[in-house]
């Protein structure tokens, strides 16, 4: 059955480095991005489930922050054979776009677990924990360095990336949060391709893989791809990528309130 959440199979893909790059918000407040997801087993894919990545900015404790969510479920005729229920959010200094608290709480078939990073940027730590009903709980603190996101908050700041910088093969090496720690990994450009949707959409986009650690739900190695727009949205358009058991895709269904067109659109 899939043990990969719906969820971080896209955001993982999402995230890369900022480094040289120019600040900007190429995402507005009220900004809604779903997909359909897909498990693969023995060549047979099935259309599992949907997740919906949502921006938007609100007041909490008389400050405006950002906040951005992801929420990702497999369908009623998939729960039969395994459900999933996936929540990500987190809160952001406005208009900065740094972490204050990030949440994540995953449910897969019978077993659950949560997470959250809590960041106190004046004094440069995270405090982090973690608890499963397969390990014991893990509560603790670490140095935390500016410019390095949570998972889902960086799936946001990456697409201010400029791929048009990079050519064919050339290798990115890039820090992210990883449980209690902040590890490195990299991404490889590929190039340009053109993507088809399910519903039959095009689009034009450049491809990365991305090198993962062995973690709870993927392998280790360079086995995650990733399609981008080729304009300036830069919105993830499929993620494919293997797990423990299959593989699993994610394929772009729709968009509202885009800052930008669609140019990357092939009519």
């Amino acid at each position: 059955m899939v043990r990969a959440s719906l969820i971080l199979a896209l955001a993982v893909g999402s995230y890369m480095p900022l480094t040289a790059q120019t600040q900007k918000f190429v995402f507005s407040p009220g900004e809604e991005i779903s997909y359909g997801a897909y498990y693969n087993w023995h060549f047979i894919w099935v259309n599992a489930g949907e997740i919906v990545f949502k921006a938007d900015t609100l007041n909490r404790g008389g400050e405006k922050e950002w906040l951005v969510e992801a929420t990702g479920h497999t369908y009623k005729a998939y729960d039969l054979m395994y459900t999933v229920r996936d929540t990500f959010y987190t809160y952001l200094s406005y208009p900065e776009f740094e972490p204050r608290y990030f949440y994540r709480a995953v449910n897969h078939g019978s077993s659950s677990s949560q997470q959250y990073y809590k960041f106190n940027h004046p004094t440069g730590q995270t405090t982090y924990f973690h608890d499963s009903e397969d390990t014991d709980p893990v509560h603790t603190k670490f140095a935390y360095k500016k410019g390095i996101h949570d998972i889902l908050s960086q799936a946001y700041q990456f697409r201010n990336y400029d791929f048009d910088k990079l050519t064919k093969d050339e290798l990115v090496k890039f820090d992210m949060l990883a449980d209690d720690k902040v590890s490195e990994f990299y991404f490889r450009y590929k190039g340009i391709e053109t993507v088809k949707t399910r519903n039959g959409r095009k689009f034009k986009c450049h491809k990365v893989s991305v090198w993962l650690m062995e973690g709870e739900f993927f392998p280790e190695g360079e086995d995650m791809y990733v399609w981008f727009t080729a304009d300036d949205n830069h919105i993830p358009i499929m993620v494919e990528t293997k797990i423990q058991i299959g593989s699993v895709k994610a394929l772009f269904l729709d968009a509202k309130s885009l800052t930008f067109p669609l140019k990357s659109e092939i009519n």
